[in-house]
């Protein structure tokens, strides 16, 4: 069966956004177009791996860079508003991008059975493998978590 038009326009703008982002030195993280013909959004998530992540700035350039890409290819051919946002620290850590991408940041792991006697770990995300996630709680603690035990993991909020 083929792809519907709406698949294969996500497709395209996942394309074009993609290459923006990159364009910026930054990654797309996801991509959703929602809403009628009369009234749709198109959102991105962008980030850039580490502790810094993506601010303000970043996400005006993508989203003027974007847009002008956007006019010229015209793929979509009704009114549209353009939203381009961080993952934000609520956004689960769940695949291998996510992980490299927050490596060096600080995060909380929730486990579904104890590690070490302990449920929760919070501390800065050093990196992983297939199979684990390593977590630097203190200087000289680093804790090995096993992938199929993380029950949730997301950046820490630091305010």
């Amino acid at each position: 069966m083929g792809q519907s038009r709406h698949e294969i326009l996500l497709e395209e703008l996942g394309r074009l956004a993609g290459k923006v982002v990159a364009d910026a030195g930054l990654e797309l993280v996801e991509l959703n177009l929602k809403g009628s013909s009369r009234k749709r959004v198109l959102r991105l998530d962008i980030d850039r791996p580490g502790p810094g992540g993506v601010g303000l700035e970043d996400c005006q350039l993508v989203s003027r860079q974007l847009g002008a890409a956007l006019e010229e290819a015209d793929l979509i051919q009704s009114a549209y508003v353009l939203e381009v946002s961080s993952p934000g620290i609520d956004r689960p850590i769940r695949t291998d991008d996510d992980i490299r991408r927050n490596a060096g940041r600080r995060v909380q792991i929730e486990t579904t059975e104890p590690i070490e006697g302990r449920r929760v770990f919070a501390g800065v995300l050093v990196g992983g493998q297939a199979d684990w996630v390593e977590l630097r709680i203190d200087e000289a603690e680093v804790v090995k978590i096993p992938r199929d035990c993380i029950q949730l993991a997301r950046q820490e909020a630091s305010f």
